[in-house]
């Protein structure tokens, strides 16, 4: 009887970050998509994280609560990663890796929306892109 494999959940990896998001985006955003935002979980296993990508039909510089607006969701299909440093060092690792993304050509699809901001769904946004 042949043992199923346990999946991995490793380290932060840029390409992987990307090969997610990218499939993701491979389909059209809701029409009235004005933002989009990367929700951070801390998952019940020790140091492992999850991110859900969404997208809003509001953004307010003044009011985090546009986040929850969601008319689109990566729902579980999440980008998992493990990081040790705290909760902390994942949230600056995520807010790098994105403003990373960002700063590449494959980014003007996002770029096209009023604000793009993360954080964990239980604190406050950043916002790493406003048009």
């Amino acid at each position: 009887m042949k043992k199923k494999k346990e999946n991995k959940i490793e380290e932060f990896n840029y390409v992987g970050f990307t090969t997610w998001l990218n499939k993701i985006l491979q389909n059209s955003l809701p029409e009235n998509t004005k933002a989009v935002n990367f929700n951070i979980y801390e998952e019940p296993q020790p140091y492992i994280y999850g991110i859900q990508f969404v997208a809003t039909s509001s953004f307010d510089l003044n009011n985090d609560d546009w986040a929850c607006d969601e008319i689109f969701s990566s729902n579980e299909n999440m980008y998992f990663f493990t990081n040790k440093n705290g909760w902390e060092n994942a949230l600056q690792e995520v807010e790098e890796n994105v403003k990373l993304y960002l700063k590449k050509e494959e980014s003007s699809i996002l770029k096209k929306y009023d604000g793009i901001g993360l954080g964990f769904v239980d604190g406050d946004l950043i916002i790493v892109y406003r048009k």
